[in-house]
């Protein structure tokens, strides 16, 4: 009896036990998802996306594409510059050449997305050029370039990086002078930015040889002797600027009067062709020893710490302005001026940036975009010593354009510094008014639209101030442009 009742009982343990064994493997129970196996590739492979690249070798701004993937049903190409392509190998032309980024996606027959990137970089290389006499300018129609070389075909070249320089530089579209007549082969060679050169060559022919005039003098009292330097002259033409000329090669010339006149010597070449040079000459005065130097007087210098090429007009110039030509981080201006006085009362008077702005001026000079300093408000100045002799007669030269008529531009040379500009005139030895170089065509139209103003003076110490302001150019609607800032030493 007891040996049944134990039989029963493990009877039903296993029947429930294995009652519940069914209800978790069968799928009869409406609660529970039916199952679904993943998408892709039968295998469990990812399907993968690659392409290479290749410039088309008769076409450079064109690259040719060709797709290794696996599995791919579609393709969609993103050419980096704004176009797309559902092809699978593609011929692409860019329209500009450069560094682009490429995307490739893919998608496989289950669905799945495969992508590849890769840069590519079109160029393309040509260029013009104009004659006159032997001087060649050339015009450079390269785009996509990395980096290029001009040989002119007479064992000259020049480089240019575009890290390191823009297309306005002249090395860009450089200017060669040839010394023969001879017909010459001008070779640009061009790298785009991942290695890959191509070069253009043209036959330079019908050059014509041209005369380089230039000449020295030397003075005593009254009479200079000079001594031509000129190069392919055949003639001679002297104008001694008193009224006297000579046809002679190395003239001596006798001036009635003391002072400073402007020589001009015109040669001529074997193929008739002219060109002029004039220099200032002092006679029966002081002859002097050392040509005075206008530091940053093109705006383009000293600039490489501080991002604004102003600074070495400031009459507080910052420390730390860089001297390229010395190669030194602090600055040589500190020496020869600092006048943190007259910079109070500009402060004080008109306001706290006596500092020039920089700007691009939009004039090309051999082929460069220069830069200038400009006045966009009452406070700006101009400001720097220049070591001269006394007695010598100095030429001032400075080149300015107004956005607005009216806007008056002064420039004092100044025989002391001052601290303030009250009695200003007191202390100068030259003065300009500059009221005439008002022009409404804007620098980003390329034009060289500067107005030069020139003032001879006589030096009455050992130093002059150049000192210049705008008092009417208030903003950026009237502001002055200044560039090309000199003076010329006779004799120098």
């Amino acid at each position: 009896m007891n040996n049944k009742l134990i039989k029963k009982q493990n009877t039903g343990v296993f029947v429930v036990l294995f009652c519940m064994f069914l209800g978790l493997v069968s799928c009869y129970d409406d609660g529970y998802e039916p199952y679904e196996p993943p998408t892709g590739n039968v295998n469990n492979i990812q399907p993968n996306t690659l392409f290479t690249t290749s410039i088309n070798p008769d076409n450079t701004l064109s690259i040719v594409f060709r797709s290794y993937s696996t599995d791919a049903v579609s393709y969609d190409w993103d050419f980096g510059d704004g176009n797309t392509s559902t092809e699978a190998n593609p011929n692409y032309t860019y329209e500009d050449g450069g560094l682009y980024n490429v995307k490739l996606s893919t998608t496989s027959s289950d669905g799945l997305i495969a992508v590849d990137s890769s840069q590519v970089s079109p160029l393309y290389a040509d260029f013009d050029f104009d004659i006159l006499d032997t001087e060649v300018t050339f015009t450079n129609h390269t785009s996509g370039a990395s980096s290029l070389v001009w040989d002119f075909g007479d064992g000259e070249s020049v480089s240019w990086d575009a890290e390191e320089d823009t297309e306005e530089d002249f090395e860009f579209n450089p200017v060669h002078v040839y010394t023969s007549a001879n017909p010459v082969q001008a070779t640009l060679t061009v790298t785009n930015y991942l290695g890959y050169k191509i070069s253009v060559s043209k036959n330079i022919e019908g050059l014509q040889l041209s005369t380089i005039p230039d000449f020295t003098f030397t003075t005593s009292d009254l009479t200079a002797t000079f001594t031509d330097a000129s190069v392919l002259a055949v003639s001679h033409s002297w104008d001694f600027g008193d009224g006297a000329t000579s046809t002679e090669v190395n003239p001596t010339h006798t001036y009635a009067a003391d002072g400073t006149y402007d020589v001009t010597l015109t040669t001529t070449n074997e193929a008739g062709v002219s060109k002029s040079i004039t220099q200032a000459v002092p006679v029966g005065g002081i002859e002097p020893t050392f040509k005075a130097i206008v530091l940053n007087g093109s705006c383009d210098e000293y600039s490489v710490n501080t991002g604004d090429n102003a600074d070495a007009w400031d009459m507080t110039p910052n420390s730390t302005v860089d001297d390229d030509v010395l190669g030194t981080i602090d600055s040589p201006y500190r020496a020869l001026w600092y006048n943190s006085d007259l910079n109070d009362y500009i402060d004080a008077t008109y306001g706290t940036n006596e500092q020039p702005g920089s700007s691009s001026d939009g004039t090309y000079v051999n082929g460069v975009k220069t830069r200038s300093v400009k006045f966009s408000d009452s406070s700006r100045r101009l400001y720097q010593v220049v070591a001269v002799e006394p007695g010598i007669e100095y030429t001032f030269t400075i080149d300015t354009r107004s956005e607005a008529p009216g806007i008056n531009t002064e420039v004092f040379l100044l025989n002391t510094e001052i601290t303030t500009e009250v009695g200003i005139e007191e202390f100068t030895d030259g003065y300009i008014n500059i009221t005439n170089d008002f022009n409404e065509e804007k620098p980003s139209e390329g034009n060289n639209t500067f107005t030069t103003s020139t003032v001879r003076f006589e030096a009455t110490s050992n130093f002059i101030v150049i000192y210049a302001r705008a008092l009417n150019a208030v903003d950026s609607s009237n502001e002055v442009f200044i560039d090309n800032i000199d003076i010329i030493t006779p004799g120098f």
